[in-house]
């Protein structure tokens, strides 16, 4: 009897719903990840500098070329600009051309939401379980939110990750530097913080050849290619309108900014009570190397990273955008948060829904804090807009402006070509007019300050609130402590005539006509000198009525004041009418 062949095993396909709830499950992160990123990325437009930002994007699409001069500030003559961040210059102006600041937030939305989709991605390839690569993207990103400001560092904080991962994934083919340079050449014109990714790139690379030296076992091919890919992010800067010269900005500005006339908060080194989240992850990252790393690449660009951060707190937002490069494959290495098999079913769904709860819980966070809110348009108790059109209602407007610096991009905005304004946040163009005037305030030179306005015939003025000033006579009586208006625009020779939560409005007395000054001049009431008002009104009752009538005044203006209302209740404490 001959034994029949047994029948071959038919091919075993994984079933549909396996495979379906697979593409379920990636759908659901990646979902998940760009909701999230659009949640953190959907808060008004605070920062300073977009004005001006907006402002020379549309002059060079009016003129079809690169700015490399001042032309916003009467008081630069002109000055040479090295514009490095002319490419996000245009895009925000073609924008909000199309579709105002709606259009703004929603491109921030968007880069946002991509950065998540970039990290999870890192993640997963460094060897992540997806929902663990998705918590730790979605942390990094909402540690990263407080430098999402529109303008160009966000483009920054996208594409410097995104170079990084395409150097660390790197294939040996020919072409693959290709769009490596064009990734940094693309942001190199759009901000100048990108030109720290050749030299991170450089600190990985240098990583991997020490690993390979360690473990004597040199990869040929890897070592050329990751050579070749260093010289790629090195060269491909010089793509751009400046050529070699872009490679100065950074080292002049951080020059700069260490002088004392230029004081920038951006550029201070953040300590633990600035910065505790930092420190934080800075403490995580060490214990999940020391735990799963022994590879040189990933310690010394967690090294870098943070120097950086601990260097300058601009610097955070790189810090936590580069953090899953540093660390996915060190957690990866912990059984619990790789893919696999060594999870029962159960506890792999419990991973999943404790990792996308706390994904929630963090967008949610997000969106609940009180500042910056939530919304499409610039935020309404950031800009000088009541103010500025006070002074347009009441022909103010006529000759040169003194602004305070957070009002001058906002005013660029506003007011060019028509107007050019005092000064604004580009410290390297108005670096001469800076170290003048922190000379004159150093040596409490109130002549040379009246000096200075008169130089420029300035007959009105829009300045922001300062903190209280503690003041001294020269005999060392102590005066308390008094507001910047008070000191700098005597009553003598200037009159407030309109403020409000923002910013106040000064003018010149000998430039107004007297009936002006009869409606709108607060005579009794200094709202920059709050502290020292509430002191005097405790000591004299007779003024109380008059800072009543002024309030009410304020008020009728801004009925939301808040300065106002407050300054009310305390009337009211008092006994005031």
């Amino acid at each position: 009897m001959t034994a029949s062949a047994p029948t071959p095993p038919a091919a075993v396909s994984p079933p549909e719903p396996e495979v379906g709830s697979r593409i379920g499950f990636q759908r659901t992160i990646l979902v998940t990840a760009v909701l999230f990123g659009l949640a953190i990325g959907v808060f008004e437009i605070t920062n300073t500098s977009i004005g001006w930002h907006l402002a020379s994007g549309r002059w060079m699409l009016e003129h079809r070329e690169v700015l490399d001069h001042d032309v916003f500030s009467f008081t630069s003559g002109g000055a040479e600009w090295i514009d490095h961040e002319w490419l996000f210059q245009i895009i925000v102006a073609v924008l909000f051309d199309l579709g105002g600041a709606p259009a703004l937030v929603i491109m921030r939305m968007l880069i946002v939401a991509a950065l998540m989709l970039l990290l999870v991605r890192v993640g997963t390839t460094s060897g992540l379980d997806p929902p663990v690569a998705l918590l730790l993207a979605a942390i990094c990103v909402f540690a990263a939110r407080p430098r999402f400001f529109l303008r160009p560092e966000l483009f920054t904080l996208l594409l410097l990750p995104l170079a990084m991962w395409l150097f660390a994934r790197r294939r040996h083919t020919r072409w693959w530097p290709l769009p490596l340079a064009l990734v940094i050449a693309l942001g190199v014109n759009l901000h100048g913080a990108i030109l720290v990714a050749p030299i991170l790139i450089a600190v990985w690379f240098g990583g991997e050849v020490l690993e390979q030296v360690i473990q004597r076992n040199i990869n040929r091919s890897a070592f050329i290619s990751g050579a070749i890919g260093v010289a790629a992010a090195f060269l491909s800067p010089l793509l751009n309108p400046h050529g070699w010269l872009i490679w100065t900005v950074p080292f002049r500005l951080a020059e700069m900014v260490r002088q004392p006339h230029i004081p920038n908060p951006e550029w201070i080194a953040p300590g633990p009570a600035d910065a505790p989240t930092l420190y934080l992850a800075m403490a995580f990252a060490a214990v999940a190397l020391v735990l799963g790393s022994r590879s040189p690449k990933n310690w010394l660009t967690t090294a870098a990273t943070a120097a950086l951060a601990l260097k300058h707190i601009r610097n955070i937002g790189l810090f936590f955008v580069l953090l899953p490069q540093s660390v996915a494959a060190a957690l990866a290495r912990w059984p619990m948060l790789a893919p696999g098999r060594t999870l029962s079913p159960a506890r792999a769904r419990v991973r999943i829904a404790v990792c996308l709860a706390l994904v929630a819980v963090l967008g949610v966070v997000a969106l609940a804090r009180p500042w910056p809110r939530n919304g499409f348009t610039f935020a309404e108790r950031w800009y000088p807009d009541r103010a500025w059109r006070f002074l347009a209602e009441n022909d103010l407007l006529e000759g040169p402006l003194y602004n305070d610096v957070r009002f001058g991009g906002w005013l660029i905005l506003h007011g060019y070509p028509e107007r050019q304004v005092f000064l604004d946040d580009r410290n390297e163009i108005h670096e001469p007019l800076l170290r003048e005037i922190w000379e004159i305030f150093g040596r409490s030179d109130v002549g040379g300050w009246e000096e200075l306005l008169d130089r420029w015939r300035i007959d009105t003025v829009l300045l922001r609130y300062h903190e209280p000033i503690r003041v001294t006579t020269p005999d060392g009586e102590d005066l308390g402590r008094r507001g910047f208006s008070t000191l700098w625009f005597h009553s003598e020779r200037w009159a407030t005539v309109y403020w409000d939560d923002v910013a106040m409005a000064l003018v010149r007395r000998s430039s107004v006509p007297e009936a002006l000054l009869a409606e709108r001049e607060y005579v009794h009431l200094d709202p920059d000198d709050l502290e020292h008002l509430v002191g005097t009104l405790r000591g004299n009752p007779d003024l109380r009525p008059m800072i009543a009538a002024e309030v009410r005044r304020a008020l009728s203006d801004d009925p939301q004041c808040r300065r106002a209302l407050d300054l009310a209740a305390c009337l009211e404490s008092l006994g005031g009418d």
